[in-house]
């Protein structure tokens, strides 16, 4: 059972994302978009459901930290949120979202997005790797090469 992070200010949504993938997951929820990186450093979910309309930060700001940040870098993000439009999808894709789900949910394409990704992530630590899964509804294949992030330690 793989651990999911759900990032969104909607209650409601949090406790239907439960009643959706408890069985095959465990959730792990906050409505508190500052609480996000706390909580995907302790417990290193195997994927991050964001929500992109939040109070204090928006979503944007969170996925550019969670795809940058060298502890958080390989933890797929997949954007759950009511913004519907190519040029808001395009540029999630390109700050590294590795999937992106217009609400309403379309969970059984969902179930199906988080069990792709988790097939394709190496071990938590591993580098990250050259390619980054694109999860599309209706079980739509695609991919894009994923960028990588080489950091001097000595900075």
């Amino acid at each position: 059972m793989g651990k999911v992070l759900v990032v969104d200010d909607d209650e409601a949504l949090r406790r239907l994302m439960h009643l959706e993938l408890d069985a095959t997951h465990e959730i792990i929820d906050s409505g508190e978009p500052d609480l996000g990186l706390a909580l995907a450093l302790e417990h290193k979910p195997d994927a991050i459901l964001l929500d992109l309309r939040m109070p204090k930060y928006s979503g944007y700001e969170l996925l550019q930290t969670f795809t940058s940040f060298s502890r958080t870098q390989m933890i797929p993000v997949i954007i759950v949120s009511g913004e519907a439009g190519g040029q808001t999808k395009e540029h999630c894709k390109q700050l590294g979202a590795a999937g992106y789900f217009e609400k309403p949910i379309d969970f059984d394409a969902l179930r199906a997005c988080l069990q792709q990704v988790a097939s394709k992530r190496p071990a938590y630590p591993a580098k990250r790797s050259a390619r980054t899964v694109m999860c599309r509804p209706k079980a739509e294949r695609c991919g894009r090469p994923g960028k990588e992030v080489r950091r001097n330690r000595n900075n």
